[in-house]
């Protein structure tokens, strides 16, 4: 097997493993009394959802990171705007698999906001550039389904300006380019 065979065989097997860990260990009350998962289950549904981003930048296929959303999610989102959100980010080739292997970084506690939604704000030190994103997740038949997402890359210094907003209404939320991102770290 050559080698990009079996990165792609490989980055499928954690892409798998992942999700039946998101799908098996997420579970919620019900939604009068939605609490904050431990940090483990945080940790899963942190790498889980950004290595489907990861892999939907890689291949331009958007279904999967789609489908993961809450109905709301996917309503707001067909395939092609998530293609189109995303288009910068595919184009600068940006790789974070490395999130699979290094621990999420929280940047405030996570929490559940006024609209139910939990929302996760944090980065991954990884080189060269770190990973920044900003998840919120809407709980759905008692599991934690995404329902925004807003990811940069950079090595800008970690400023609340730096961190992905999500929207108050729809189910997205998009990167800035590279370059502003720079620029506003200087």
């Amino acid at each position: 097997m050559d080698s990009p065979s079996l990165k792609h065989a490989l980055h499928r097997l954690i892409l798998a493993a992942l999700g039946l860990f998101y799908f098996a260990g997420v579970a919620v009350a019900q939604p009068r009394n939605l609490v904050v998962p431990p940090d483990l289950q945080l940790t899963i549904m942190i790498r889980t959802t950004l290595v489907a981003y990861n892999h939907a930048n890689q291949t331009g296929n958007y279904s999967v990171l789609r489908d993961l959303g809450s109905p709301s999610f996917q309503k707001t989102n067909t395939q092609a705007r998530l293609a189109e959100i995303f288009r910068d980010e595919r184009a600068r080739n940006v790789d974070i698999s490395a999130v699979v292997l290094l621990p999420p970084k929280l940047l405030q506690p996570a929490a559940i906001d006024a609209q139910g939604r939990l929302v996760l704000a944090g980065l991954f030190d990884s080189e060269p550039e770190q990973v920044k994103f900003t998840l919120g997740f809407e709980a759905v038949d008692g599991i934690w389904r995404l329902y925004a997402i807003g990811v940069k890359t950079g090595q800008a210094a970690i400023t609340p300006d730096v961190i992905p907003q999500l929207p108050a209404k729809n189910g997205t939320a998009k990167q800035q380019k590279s370059d502003e991102r720079k620029s506003k770290s200087r």
